[in-house]
């Protein structure tokens, strides 16, 4: 089913191309399809951007426009809701109760849940569900404020630093050392098709990493390759891994 979805956005995004008389914008999109698209639109030589509201966002809208069009000065459709965290919840629980209202993924960008506050960028055209429907959050009453495109928060990218001795390069070890589970794990998992590198799905259990690498493990988290270090006495490779927290 989501490969048939993919299919159908590429499409769209294709179709786009054939009528470029004035900037088209789609959805929020995961950094998998970011990629995707990228490939087909340079292979096209077509101007797109990408942009999340905020920079380092994850998820990004899509605008493709003409060569007359100035790419920095573009109207993204997107806005923000906050309101402050007076109680215990997290990501996957906003995430939830937003898909329990029936907002479909797409419209969604980066959900930030901090210590003090709850950020939600979302498409422009779903403010008046919004402010319909986002009053409680977990059972309890929030008070929702919006902010525009210009309002709305960065956030620095959080990770922890880690520091590996692994035997090689490849990468079926590596993730098993920076998630904690056995390299036969590891193969199950990359079997399992679990496994991104930049973004990229591989099956290759012997995929040989380098620096700047980003690894995406489903149901693990992500992590990103910062150092590769000298050798140890027993011929051990150092790495410096940002695990993304």
């Amino acid at each position: 089913m989501k490969d048939k979805k993919e299919e159908i956005f590429l499409a769209r995004v294709a179709d786009a191309c054939e009528r470029n008389y004035e900037p088209r914008f789609f959805d929020f999109c995961d950094e998998a399809m970011q990629s995707k698209i990228g490939r087909l639109l340079k292979g096209r030589g077509e101007p797109y951007a990408f942009w999340g509201g905020m920079e380092d966002a994850a998820r990004q809208m899509l605008c493709i426009y003409p060569e007359y069009c100035d790419g920095e000065a573009l109207e993204w459709p997107l806005m923000a809701a906050a309101f402050q965290k007076n109680f215990p919840m997290d990501h996957r629980n906003v995430l939830g109760e937003l898909m329990a209202m029936g907002i479909t993924r797409e419209c969604l960008g980066d959900i930030h849940v901090g210590e003090d506050e709850v950020q939600i960028i979302f498409a422009a055209r779903m403010k008046p569900f919004f402010e319909q429907n986002l009053n409680k959050m977990k059972g309890r009453t929030i008070m929702v404020k919006y902010r525009g495109p210009e309002e709305i928060r960065s956030y620095a990218l959080q990770f922890k630093s880690l520091d590996l001795v692994v035997s090689s390069l490849r990468v079926d070890g590596i993730i098993g050392k920076i998630w904690g589970f056995s390299r036969q794990d590891a193969l199950t998992y990359i079997k399992q098709r679990r496994l991104r590198v930049n973004y990229e799905e591989t099956t290759k259990n012997d995929f040989q990493i380098k620096v700047g690498d980003i690894l995406a493990l489903r149901g693990k988290g992500k992590a990103r390759i910062a150092e590769i270090g000298g050798m140890t006495k027993k011929g051990n490779t150092r790495l410096v891994i940002e695990k993304y927290i």
